[in-house]
């Protein structure tokens, strides 16, 4: 009877830890992805303020690209095109609407 018990009891135990496992390794992969998002959206405002500075004679389109294509060489190509342009228009939105607050 013991022994049943304890194969029950360790049963449940690997159960429990397993299942907690794959729920901890998913927690910790969302939480990264939002860390590298965040560091990603980072460099994006970095790169756009950048580019204003450098070069305030390129026009918006081109200022753009160059912003996108930087934020894919920083991030060495882990974000696709679509994602590093949104989060330079994110950035762009972002610096307007501090510097019309400023103002």
């Amino acid at each position: 009877m013991d022994s049943t018990l304890f194969n029950l009891l360790l049963s449940l135990i690997t159960l429990v830890i397993t299942v907690g496992g794959g729920y901890l390794v998913n927690f910790l992969r969302h939480k990264i992805g939002n860390e590298k998002l965040s560091n990603y959206y980072q460099i994006a405002k970095q790169i756009v303020m950048a580019i204003e500075q450098s070069n305030p004679q390129l026009a918006g389109i081109d200022k753009k690209e160059l912003a996108i294509n930087k934020l894919l060489e920083l991030t060495q190509n882990k974000i696709t095109e679509n994602q590093a342009q949104i989060l330079i228009e994110a950035a762009v939105y972002d610096i307007k609407k501090l510097l019309s607050s400023s103002n």
